[in-house]
């Protein structure tokens, strides 16, 4: 063989070896399901005294909360981040609720109370939120539809709000676009550089898969779609870093901004009871070691309401944007 013939065939082989590692690592993030684990408890609509009515679109379900009589001229849409879909925000759909608006919850593919065999990509979420503003605008044509979305879910309203008019849109903790996210979670597993190696590849597989909004940027939709946006985020949050969020990278005359200190990835959340989440994951990342009478005591004696305290300040923030 000629050299510049082994020399391709190296390089082929290297291209196909990274690619086969990229699409690995992808399907290890998005393709399986995500749903209810069965060792923590989820608090719902019987534990605030909610209303709801459940709801179906094609494979999506999800339910729609109010409290006595709602009094906004308001839907709120709730879109959900990573994870066994919006029963883990049942608090903040109640806070809500609370406030006088009707909260419509939708569950993304492979989430929880919807149909489909995994998540498939983060523009699921995308896909989601704007099935859900839709069925917002049919069945409450005289109100008013935001959108608001936490994580992969504050990622979705984002983007969501470019292809649909909603009136105001809230970010919480969002990263700005898949590959990014991707490289931050493959980063904690493999070194930097490689990670870095393989964004081109996650970038071809979110084309093959959904086409050119495979990639959207949520900070391309925040700075140009117009809408009224409130951006939310810790300062401390080591899950969405700065260099991939949409917090530190978006401005514009329709943008708001809000940081909360000394906050990680749930914000809305007090101090204390980011704490008390965090003490409940590293838990569930060891509880496949523990006995089985460890295990049911701690999951079963855990204090749920503790670790979803909210934070009163950034809550009251998010209602008077609303306003």
């Amino acid at each position: 063989m000629q050299p510049w013939s082994i020399a391709l065939t190296v390089i082929l082989c290297l291209i196909l070896i990274l690619f086969i590692l990229a699409y690995a690592a992808y399907r290890f993030a998005f393709w399986k399901r995500s749903d209810r684990n069965p060792l923590l408890k989820y608090f719902t609509a019987e534990d605030f005294n909610l209303s709801t009515e459940n709801i179906e679109i094609g494979k999506l379900r999800g339910i729609i909360y109010r409290k006595d009589a709602p009094q906004n001229d308001a839907v709120v849409v709730f879109v959900h981040g990573m994870g066994p879909g919006h029963i883990a925000y049942t608090t903040e759909i109640n806070y809500f609720c609370a406030h006088g608006y009707t909260v419509l919850a939708l569950d993304s593919k492979g989430c929880n109370l919807s149909g489909g065999k995994n998540i498939r990509g983060m523009y699921e979420g995308v896909k989601t939120a704007i099935a859900a503003i839709d069925y917002a605008r049919a069945h409450f044509p005289d109100k008013k539809v935001y959108i608001v979305g936490h994580s992969w879910g504050g990622y979705s309203a984002l983007c969501a709000s470019a292809k649909r008019k909603v009136e105001k849109v809230v970010a919480i903790s969002a990263p700005c676009s898949p590959v990014k996210t991707i490289y931050e979670g493959a980063a904690q597993f493999v070194s930097k550089p490689v990670a870095a190696v393989l964004c081109p590849f996650w970038w071809l597989i979110n084309l093959l898969l959904f086409g050119a909004n495979g990639n959207a940027s949520a900070i391309k939709y925040a700075r140009k779609n117009g809408t009224e946006t409130l951006l939310v985020h810790g300062d401390k949050d080591n899950i969405v870093t700065p260099s991939k969020s949409v917090f530190y990278k978006t401005y514009g005359d329709n943008v708001k901004k809000f940081l909360a200190q000394g906050k990680a990835h749930n914000p809305y959340n007090t101090v204390e009871a980011e704490k008390k989440l965090a003490e409940l994951q590293s838990k569930l990342a060891t509880a496949s070691k523990m006995a089985a009478d460890e295990k049911t005591e701690y999951f079963s004696s855990f204090d749920y309401k503790a670790a979803t305290e909210e934070d009163e300040e950034v809550m009251k923030v998010i209602a008077e944007f609303l306003k």
